[in-house]
């Protein structure tokens, strides 16, 4: 069974969102104060492992992208974006 996304995994979901195609230091960037880049970029290969991103590499980065989610599943990560305050709305 798989645990839960927390703050920081609906952080970096919500930043490939905004900016697909994105490299995982700018997705992980914000974060660096609180987690170490080895620790972040772990996360980053668990969120694709769920297959919540796809990796996509190049010559020189790797560029990520959202996979889809199936509708209750969007509904739930949705939920949980908007309980750490992460809606997204301006």
């Amino acid at each position: 069974m798989m645990k839960e996304l927390d703050e920081i995994d609906i952080s970096v979901l919500d930043r490939i969102s905004r900016k697909p195609g994105c490299s995982i230091s700018y997705a992980i960037r914000p974060l660096l104060i609180e987690r170490s880049e080895n620790v972040l970029r772990g996360r980053v290969r668990a969120l694709e492992i769920r297959k919540l991103i796809s990796f996509i590499p190049t010559k020189h980065k790797v560029l990520l992208y959202r996979n889809p989610v199936e509708e209750n599943e969007s509904d739930d990560i949705l939920l949980r974006s908007e309980e750490v305050g992460l809606s997204g709305k301006t």
